[in-house]
């Protein structure tokens, strides 16, 4: 684990209350595709966010989602914005991809858990396999998923089988309505054979696991950094 300062190269809104931010380390870095790292606020008050881009690129990207009454991303937010800097600590988790998976990839995220699945599949995208790559992304509405094009356009691309879920139904809506995990659970008769990658948030997480291991899916196979504290 490192401390460096980076440059808030960029702090723009993506859709509504998600942030793209964009921060550039002054010193040289290495993670995995999956980890994330922790903004420093101050010595006792280190807040974590998912590292959204895969290793290889000289700037390290961010998904925060600030709606008015967050102050804990508010405030990450406004200090990199008054002071164009920050200062991290970098990399931890462990629920990451780094070689040729040998089984197919499930990856189920909710809200700005997009990040984890960004990072994971643009190291898979990186990779020579020949295993299937699925997508599961769950919001409360349409807006929720806030880089919904993305995910599409890995899908038309052959990358991934991306399956979009909300929870409140709308017209014409022809995908999965309602929790994600259960989406999940609908298309998969099994998941003995698969690698499940989660992120989101706890509830969702302690929720999912349960049903998937009924499902057949063992602890082994289960990945996801909510699974260290719940």
């Amino acid at each position: 684990m490192e401390r460096m300062n980076c440059q808030v190269e960029l702090l723009s809104p993506i859709l509504d209350d998600v942030y793209d931010v964009v921060l550039k380390p002054q010193q040289s870095f290495d993670y995995i595709a999956g980890q994330y790292l922790q903004v420093v606020m101050a010595n006792d008050d280190k807040r974590p966010f998912t590292i959204a881009n895969a290793p290889g690129e000289q700037h390290l990207q961010l998904h925060i989602g600030a709606t008015p009454e967050n102050l804990y991303a508010g405030q990450v937010l406004e200090r990199m914005r008054t002071e164009g800097q920050i200062d991290i600590e970098m990399p931890f988790g462990r629920s990451v991809i780094e070689q040729t998976p040998e089984r197919d990839v499930l990856i189920m995220v909710g809200g700005t858990g997009f990040s984890y699945a960004k990072a994971l599949i643009e190291a898979l995208n990186q990779m020579p396999h020949s295993v299937n790559v699925y997508l599961y992304w769950g919001g409360r509405n349409l807006g929720g998923l806030y880089l919904y094009e993305l995910a599409q356009q890995w899908h038309d691309a052959g990358q991934v089988q991306f399956n979009p879920v909300i929870e409140q139904p709308i017209a014409q809506w022809q995908y999965h309505t309602g929790l994600v995990h259960e989406a999940v659970l609908s298309d998969f008769a099994s998941l003995k054979d698969v690698d499940v990658y989660v992120a989101g948030r706890f509830e969702m997480a302690a929720v999912a696991r349960d049903a998937f291991f009924a499902k057949g899916l063992i602890a082994s196979q289960l990945h996801g950094d909510a699974y260290e504290f719940i």
